[in-house]
């Protein structure tokens, strides 16, 4: 019985620092929603136009920012612990001009940028969710389109066959 308190210890442990002391620390995992950015770097603000030009809709805008997400920036279930350093990022332009692996609130961090600072969305419309996935957090975005809320799961996208209106949780 001994052994099953140590692991129930170790468990609740673990689960305490990933989902709770995590949140203090890796930029954009909080528990509040950070305002969108406004001094944003030229790439960012010609990005957003040339997509606002690009699209019809807020549906069209989405997807337009989601596709460039998802192809700029690569992911995958090792990644995260072969790329801890990148967690810690929070320098839009730094992170703008590199490709390769961003962890899944690197990317949302992006697409919040993206969706926020365009004219087819408010801060309002989007949310940040966290969900557990693969035996860490993981975060997505719920994003108001018309009437009706969203997934939006750019990190997913990465990994498996996961489109708008999904996002990844439990193991899959």
């Amino acid at each position: 019985m001994t052994i099953f308190y140590i692991f129930l210890t170790i468990l609740f442990a673990y689960f305490f620092l990933v989902f709770f002391v995590a949140r203090f620390f890796v930029p954009y995992l909080g528990f509040k929603k950070d305002m969108p950015r406004q001094d944003l770097p030229a790439e960012v603000m010609q990005k957003i136009s040339e997509m606002e030009n690009q699209a019809a809709d807020q549906k069209a805008y989405l997807q337009l920012a989601y596709d460039f997400i998802i192809h700029k920036w690569t992911g995958g279930r090792f990644n995260v612990i072969f790329n801890f350093p990148k967690l810690f990022r929070n320098d839009i332009g730094k992170i703008w001009n590199q490709t390769g692996y961003a962890h899944c609130t690197t990317k949302n961090f992006i697409l919040y940028t993206l969706l926020a600072n365009s004219k087819y969305f408010k801060v309002d419309d989007i949310k940040i969710r966290h969900t557990f996935w693969n035996m860490v957090v993981h975060q997505y975005l719920k994003v108001k389109l018309g009437n009706r809320w969203v997934d939006v799961d750019p990190a997913a996208a990465s990994i498996g066959n996961y489109p708008i209106g999904t996002h990844g949780w439990f193991f899959r």
